[in-house]
């Protein structure tokens, strides 16, 4: 690709035609097809942000492109997590896709934080690019689902409008005891509908930090 927005243009494209068209995809040999597509997109839209950025020498612009490429990767993750089903659409090779293309974005936005975000003017260059590190926690997904939606709905404590907000932030900074990547879709599906067993662990963690705090 000549410019770095063509690869990000045709990234979009796809994105827009899988997520808000719905074409169908109906064979293995289509899947298979798009995926070498967003291989390509994905490793091409990496050149292009590192060629571009190195050669900004304004902090400004720098900023500027590299906030910009962010939010449209924002944008992109969004409109892929909203277009996957409920279920889990077993055997569906449009929702295979979807979820193939939402890894290749969310891997371009941990390349843009980890790789440009923390250049500042500040840094030691003679460093690596800090990597993020996720705090593990030793309960279930659906129990860190469950208390952060306690949290959100049992008070005036946080404005209800910035669930999807707390909710991705949790997942950016959080891995549980089951998985070191947290699934938006299956934090969110925890987080809205909380099963039995988490509302009960969740209720024995809260009793204990109030005993805790009793103790103080």
């Amino acid at each position: 690709m000549s410019t770095a927005e063509s690869p990000m243009d045709l990234l979009s494209e796809l994105v827009c035609t899988i997520s808000i068209k719905r074409m169908p995809l109906m064979t293995q040999d289509e899947l298979e097809e798009q995926k070498t597509k967003i291989k390509e997109y994905e490793k091409e839209i990496q050149i292009a942000i590192f060629y571009k950025a190195v050669l900004l020498s304004s902090p400004q612009h720098y900023n500027d492109f590299i906030s910009s490429y962010s939010r449209v990767l924002s944008h992109l993750e969004n409109c892929l997590i909203e277009a996957l089903p409920e279920d889990n659409g077993e055997g569906s090779f449009t929702v295979l896709l979807l979820n193939y293309t939402l890894s290749a974005v969310q891997r371009l936005k941990l390349f843009i934080d980890t790789r440009f975000f923390h250049t500042s003017g500040t840094t030691d260059p003679d460093k690596p690019p800090p990597t993020r590190e996720k705090l593990k926690l030793n309960i279930a997904v659906s129990v860190i689902a469950t208390l952060m939606s306690a949290f959100v709905r049992s008070g005036e404590y946080v404005s209800i409008k910035q669930e999807t907000a707390i909710m991705r932030f949790v997942i950016q900074l959080f891995s549980s005891k089951q998985a070191d990547e947290i699934a938006f879709k299956s934090f969110q599906n925890h987080y809205r509908t909380p099963e039995r067993a988490a509302i009960a662990k969740s209720i024995e963690i809260l009793r204990g930090m109030t005993q805790w705090l009793r103790d103080l």
